[in-house]
């Protein structure tokens, strides 16, 4: 079960990283604005430099032996899920709001199995 929880959590995490990537490469993608405005491609660069690195970190880590503070790293990227669900829920993004439910739950179980 512990294996499944790992790739699940690797999965997820990837996604958030790559979800940054399509973002930075077409910011409109994520704001449906049809002319992007500077404040929005500042946005986009602010939140490519949290979740890409955090994305991979969050994905690889819980490979390699690390215990508490591993798992605190997953709890960490389920909060962050969390607050783009309530953005989300904001927007009325249902497929964001899915797609961070599932994150947030994925992190906060791997996090648990690892303690």
């Amino acid at each position: 079960m512990q294996t499944i929880l790992l790739f699940l959590n690797l999965l997820v995490s990837l996604a958030s990283a790559v979800a940054a990537v399509i973002a930075l490469i077409q910011p409109a993608s994520f704001s449906g604005s049809s002319h992007v405005v500077p404040g929005e491609v500042f946005y986009v660069r602010m939140y490519a430099a949290r979740s890409i690195p955090f994305g991979l970190a969050a994905g690889i880590l819980p490979f390699w032996p690390g215990g508490p503070a591993v798992a605190w790293v997953l709890f960490t990227a389920a909060v962050i899920q969390i607050m783009d669900v309530i953005i989300a829920v904001g927007k009325k993004e249902r497929g964001m709001i899915i797609g961070a439910s599932v994150g947030a739950l994925v992190h906060l179980l791997c996090g648990i199995a690892i303690m």
